[in-house]
C-alpha cells in the first residue's frame, strides 16, 4: 500500500482548517461588531435628531408663550378694552417679527369672534382650534405644510371682566429647521409628504419644504435613489445608507408632530462617508490580519511539522521493506537516515527508526531461522519422521499429479495398499519402540522390489502405499505384489529378535482420469481387507464385487441394528449330550436373524460381514443377555445343572467390560458361574497372548468355564494349552466329518482325545452328525458331542415342546444306543 498523503500533511491540514475556521469566526464577529457600531451610530443620529426637534420646537413654543403670558399681563394693566388688546398687538408685530418669527397674528374676543388679523390668512382648521383652546384653556398649536411649512399656536388670555380671548401666533419654520441643520449637523434636511395614503413605500414622498433649486434637486435625487422596496417604518427607525457621487449619505425620516396634514415627516441626510470609510478600513484590516495571521500561522505549522513529516516519510518508504523482505535495501536506507540525523536532538520519531532498524535486525534473523523451520516442517508435512518415506499429504499430492498426467496421455495408474500381518502382536508384546524398528525394516524392505519412478509411502501405523507409475498391464502390478509377498518371508530382525512378518495387499488400478486419490485409496483398501480374509500373506485386486460386498456390509449392519431394536434377532440352542449316558448337559447358544421381508438370513451371510465392526460388539452382548435369560427359565422348569454355551468374538473377548457385565448378568438372573461356559476360537486366543491370559484368568476366577472352540484348524498347537487356561476342548467339525474316511483326521482326533484327556479337560465333538461318528467317538472316549444327529439347533420358541419330546429323565431319547461290535478303529 502506497503512502497518498502523509500523517503530518494530514495533521497540517487539519490544524490550518480549524486556525482557517477560528480566524474566519474571529473576523465575521468583528466586522459584525464593526456593523453593529454603524447601526448603532445610525440609530443614535435619528434619536439625536429627534431630541434635537423637541428641544428646538419647545423652545420656540416656550418663547411663543411667554411673550403671550408678558403681553396679556401688561394688556390687562393699561386697559380692559378689546382695542386695547388689539391695539397692543399692532405695535408689537415688528419686535415679533425679529425675534420669533412671528409674521401674522389673529385675537378673538371671548365670543370667539375675530377682532384682529387678516381672516383671509386664517385657514379654517386654526380657526377650529379656538373653541377648544377657550373649553381647555391650555395652548394648542399645529403645523401646516402647504406653499411653506407653518407653526400655529393659539393661546388662552384672560380679560380684565375675566373672559377668555385667544390670542393665534403663527411663525415660519424655516429658522426652525435651519437651526436644527446646523445642530444635527445634516447635509440636507427637508420636509417631505407621502403622497399616497394606502401605501407605506417611500417612491411616493414628494417635498412640501421651501427648498432652493439645487437643494430640491439633490433632495429629489435621494428620493429616486431611494430601493423600491424601502418602506417609511425602516427610514424612520434606523434610516438607509445610500452611495452618492461617492459619498455615503444616511437617509432617515423624522415624523413632524402636530401636522395638520398626515404622512408629514423631516427628511435628513447626513453624510456618513467618513464613518463609513473608517468601518471599511477596520474590516479591511481584520481581514488582513486574519489572513496574515493565517499565513504566518501556517508557515510556522509547516516549518515545524515538515522535519517530522520528512522523517515519517523516510520510515513508510522503509518499513513497507520489511514486509517484502528487503533487508538489504532497508539497511541502505538507514545508513542514509543516520547520517541526517547527527546533530539533530533525538525525539519519538527518532526512537521509532532506530526501535525499526532493531526491529529489522530481529525480523532477519527471525527469517532465517523460518526459513530454515518452514523447510524442516515442509518436510515434515510431507515425508514420514519415522521411516523417511514420503506421507500420505505427499501421496494424496502424487496420486493426484498422475491421475492428472494420464488425462493428457493415457496410461495406467497403480495403487498397492499394503498392511502388515499381526503387528499388533508385536507393538503389544514388544513395546512400541521395537515396532517402530519394525516398521523402519519394513519400509526398507517395501522399497527394494520398486522402481525409482515408483513411490512408497507410509500411510500410517503399520499400513503402506506403494504409487506404481507406468504400468503397461495387470501382470507388471501382480508381479510387484509378488515381490513385495517375496520380500517378507524371512524373519525380520531387531536385535536378537525375529519376527515373522507378512503383508497383505490391496491394488487398485484406473486408466480414468477422472478418479481421485480419495477414490484409489479407498478401493486399494477394500482390496487390502479381502487379501486379509486370507489370513495374510497374499493381495487382491480391487473389482466391482468388493465394493458391492462393502456396501452389502454398511447395508447388513444398518438393518442389524433396526433388527436388535424391533427384536428380529433370536436365541437357537443346539443339545451337548454326554456321549455315553446320552444325558443333556448343556446348549450352545447360537443367534439367528428373521428379518420381516427376507426371512431367514443365516449367521454365515451376516457374521462375517458384521466382524470387527461397532455394532458386532453390541450384538455380542445382546447374545449374552439373551442366552442367559434363557438358562435362567430352564433352571425355573427344573433344569437345574444344564450349562449354556456362549461364542465370543475376539474383539468381545479383549473388551475391558466383559468381566463386570458377565458378573452383572450372572447375579441377576442368580445363576452360578459353572454353568456359564464361554467359547473361543485358537485365532482370538493368541491374537494378544497376555491379554488373553489375563481376561481368562478372571473370568475363570469368576467361576465361569472357557472354551476352546474350532479346535485344531488355527494354531494347532498343544503348547497354548498349557499358557491357556482353559476348561473345554471343541474339536473342529472338519475332523469330525472325515475321521471315518481318513486315517489321518481318524489319528488326529483320537490323540486330541487322549491327549487333552490326560491334561484334566473335557472335549467336546462338534459335528455329530451319523451313528457310526458317535460310537467311534464313544470308543475314544470323547466325554461330550453335538450335531444334527442329536438335533439341529432348536429355535428358542420350540425349545420347550422340544424338550419335553425328547428328554427322558434328562436323557436323550432319539439317540440309539451304542453298538460296540461296529466300531471299526482301523
Amino acid at each position: 500500500m502506497q503512502v497518498k498523503m502523509s500523517f503530518t500533511t494530514k495533521v497540517m491540514l487539519m490544524l490550518l482548517a480549524m486556525m482557517l475556521t477560528v480566524t474566519i469566526a474571529i473576523s465575521v464577529i468583528l466586522i459584525s461588531q464593526s456593523t453593529a457600531n454603524i447601526d448603532r451610530q445610525h440609530n443614535d443620529t435619528q434619536l439625536r435628531n429627534l431630541r434635537r426637534y423637541e428641544l428646538l420646537q419647545g423652545l420656540l413654543t416656550n418663547r411663543m408663550l411667554l411673550w403671550v403670558e408678558t403681553f396679556a399681563q401688561f394688556g390687562a394693566d393699561e386697559t380692559s378694552q378689546e382695542n386695547a388688546l388689539v391695539a397692543a398687538m399692532e405695535k408689537a408685530k415688528e419686535p415679533l417679527n425679529l425675534s420669533l418669527q412671528i409674521d401674522r397674528m389673529w385675537l378673538f374676543n371671548p365670543q370667539g369672534t375675530l377682532i384682529s388679523g387678516e381672516e383671509s390668512q386664517l385657514p379654517g382648521y386654526v380657526a377650529r382650534l379656538i373653541p377648544l383652546t377657550q373649553q381647555q384653556l391650555r395652548p394648542r398649536d399645529v403645523v401646516a405644510c402647504e406653499q411653506a411649512c407653518r407653526h400655529y399656536l393659539s393661546v388662552p388670555v384672560m380679560t380684565a371682566n375675566q373672559h377668555t380671548a385667544v390670542i393665534v401666533l403663527s411663525s415660519s419654520l424655516q429658522e426652525l429647521f435651519a437651526l436644527l441643520s446646523q445642530s444635527t449637523n445634516a447635509k440636507r434636511l427637508a420636509v417631505v409628504r407621502r403622497s399616497a395614503e394606502d401605501s407605506n413605500g417611500a417612491a411616493t414622498m414628494e417635498i412640501v419644504s421651501q427648498l432652493s433649486p439645487a437643494n430640491t434637486s439633490y433632495i429629489n435625487n435621494i428620493l429616486l435613489a431611494l430601493p423600491a422596496t424601502t418602506d417609511v417604518n425602516t427610514l424612520i427607525k434606523k434610516g438607509i445608507r445610500l452611495k452618492m457621487q461617492r459619498q455615503s449619505l444616511l437617509v432617515s425620516l423624522l415624523p413632524l408632530e402636530h401636522a395638520i396634514q398626515q404622512n408629514t415627516y423631516i427628511l435628513f441626510v447626513h453624510d456618513i462617508t467618513a464613518d463609513v470609510a473608517a468601518a471599511n478600513s477596520y474590516q479591511q484590516n481584520v481581514i488582513g490580519s486574519a489572513i496574515g495571521l493565517f499565513a504566518l500561522f501556517a508557515l510556522l505549522m509547516y516549518l515545524l511539522l515538515n522535519q517530522y513529516r520528512q522523517k515519517l516519510l523516510r520510515l513508510s518508504r522503509r518499513l513497507p521493506l520489511l514486509a517484502e523482505r528487503r533487508y538489504d535495501d532497508f539497511k541502505a536506507r538507514s545508513q542514509h537516515t543516520l547520517l541526517h540525523k547527527r546533530g539533530h536532538l533525538t525525539d519519538e520519531l527518532d526512537v521509532l527508526e532506530q526501535t525499526a532498524t532493531n526491529l529489522a535486525i530481529q525480523l532477519e534473523d527471525i527469517d532465517s531461522k523460518m526459513a530454515l523451520t518452514t523447510a524442516q516442517l515442509e518436510n515434515m508435512a510431507m515425508f514420514d519422521s519415522l521411516t523417511g518415506l514420503p506421507n500420505r499429504n505427499m501421496l494424496n499430492f502424487q496420486i493426484d499429479k498422475q491421475i492428472a498426467a494420464s488425462a493428457r496421455e493415457p496410461k495406467t495408474v497403480a495403487l498397492m495398499f499394503l498392511d502388515l500381518d499381526d503387528f499388533k502382536k508385536v507393538n503389544d508384546s514388544h513395546g512400541h519402540e521395537v515396532g517402530d524398528k519394525l516398521l523402519k525394516a519394513a519400509a526398507e524392505r517395501i522399497v527394494r522390489p520398486i522402481r525409482e519412478t515408483d513411490i512408497a509411502s507410509r500411510f500410517g501405523g503399520d499400513e503402506f502405499v506403494v504409487l506404481l507409475s507406468h504400468i503397461e498391464s495387470r501382470e507388471e502390478v501382480e508381479v510387484v505384489a509378488e515381490k513385495l509377498i517375496q520380500a517378507f518371508t524371512t524373519p525380520i530382525e531387531i536385535g536378537e529378535l525375529h519376527f515373522y512378518i507378512s503383508v497383505s495387499i490391496g491394488i487398485a488400478i484406473t486408466q480414468y482420469a477422472e478418479s481421485t486419490a480419495v477414490e484409489l485409496l479407498r478401493s486399494a483398501d477394500i482390496a487390502m481387507y479381502e487379501a486379509k480374509a486370507q489370513q495374510g500373506a497374499a493381495y487382491r485386486i480391487f473389482d466391482s464385487t468388493m465394493n458391492l460386498k462393502v456396501m452389502r456390509k454398511v447395508e447388513l449392519e444398518s438393518e442389524a441394528r433396526i433388527a436388535l431394536r424391533e427384536d428380529h434377532f433370536s436365541l437357537a440352542l443346539q443339545p451337548q449330550l454326554d456321549l455315553k449316558t446320552r444325558k443333556l448337559v448343556g446348549f450352545e447358544a447360537l443367534i439367528r436373524w428373521y428379518h420381516p421381508t427376507k426371512g431367514f438370513i443365516s449367521p454365515a451371510e451376516f457374521i462375517p460381514l458384521l466382524e470387527n465392526t461397532p455394532f458386532m460388539l453390541e450384538l455380542d452382548y445382546w447374545v449374552i443377555f439373551r442366552a442367559m435369560r434363557l438358562l435362567n427359565e430352564l433352571r425355573a422348569d427344573g433344569y437345574l445343572n444344564i450349562k449354556m454355551a456362549i461364542n465370543v468374538s475376539a474383539s468381545q473377548f479383549v473388551d475391558s467390560s466383559l468381566p463386570n457385565y458377565l458378573d452383572q448378568q450372572l447375579k441377576k438372573n442368580n445363576i452360578p458361574p459353572q454353568l456359564i461356559e464361554l467359547e473361543l476360537t485358537e485365532t482370538a486366543l493368541v491374537q494378544d497372548m497376555a491379554r488373553t491370559t489375563e481376561v481368562l484368568k478372571a473370568i475363570r476366577e469368576m467361576g465361569c468355564l472357557i472354551a476352546i472352540d474350532d479346535f485344531g484348524t488355527g494354531y494347532s498347537s498343544l503348547s497354548y494349552l498349557k499358557a491357556l487356561p482353559a476348561d473345554l476342548i471343541k474339536i473342529d467339525r472338519s475332523f469330525i466329518a472325515g475321521m471315518l474316511d481318513s486315517p489321518d483326521d481318524r489319528s488326529i482326533v483320537f490323540s486330541t482325545i487322549s491327549m487333552v484327556k490326560n491334561m484334566g479337560l473335557t472335549v467336546i465333538a462338534e459335528g455329530l452328525e451319523t451313528q457310526e461318528q458317535y460310537e467311534l467317538l464313544c470308543h475314544f472316549d470323547c466325554h461330550q458331542g453335538q450335531g444334527y444327529l442329536i438335533s439341529p439347533p432348536i429355535p428358542e420358541k420350540d425349545l420347550w415342546s422340544v424338550l419335553n419330546e425328547k428328554l427322558t429323565d434328562q436323557v436323550w431319547n432319539t439317540l440309539p444306543p451304542i453298538n460296540s461290535a461296529s466300531v471299526n478303529v482301523d
